[in-house]
């Protein structure tokens, strides 16, 4: 999550690394923001993405056919993603105190990161599933889960 970060504030936000005087048109990186989507990462979603895959893997096996590869990736579209604890705990870690700006600050960003994981989860763990072998799961999960997080970095930045 840390990249992602990263790389959503230099690429696609446009924001400097290095000092510059700062304007709302040009912010410079946020490195607390990055330590803040770290944090998320070694308490939440890499603990609750490990056990969860681990979990499913148990409880349908880990062949790869079509038809268990389908089940899989209804189940973890379904049960899996936490988003809503995502930009809870997001919403916390920002001084977010106050429950109303919590709720506020879900209520605006799970819709989008919902809708767009509707669209981009089925399709990687359907490849995950289907033609990924249970030791390289970890490996692929990383580098799609990098895209996704910098998606989730990009819509729980934006005003």
């Amino acid at each position: 999550m840390t990249v992602a970060d990263i790389t959503t504030q230099l690429s696609l936000e446009r924001r400097k690394i290095f000092i510059t005087k700062h304007t709302p048109e040009k912010p410079n990186y946020d490195p607390v923001r990055t330590m803040r989507w770290a944090a998320v990462g070694l308490t939440l979603h890499g603990p609750y993405f490990f056990l969860s895959f681990r979990k499913l893997d148990c409880l349908l096996g880990g062949a790869t056919s079509a038809t268990n590869a389908a089940k899989k990736t209804v189940i973890a579209q379904l049960l899996v993603f936490p988003l809503v604890a995502l930009f809870a705990y997001m919403g916390v870690m920002e001084g977010k105190n106050d429950m109303d700006k919590i709720r506020t600050n879900v209520k605006h960003r799970v819709p989008e990161a919902f809708m767009g994981g509707c669209v981009y989860w089925p399709i990687a763990n359907f490849i995950n599933f289907s033609f990924v072998s249970t030791g390289a799961r970890i490996p692929y999960l990383a580098a799609v889960g990098g895209l996704w997080n910098a998606y989730l970095s990009y819509v729980n930045a934006k005003k």
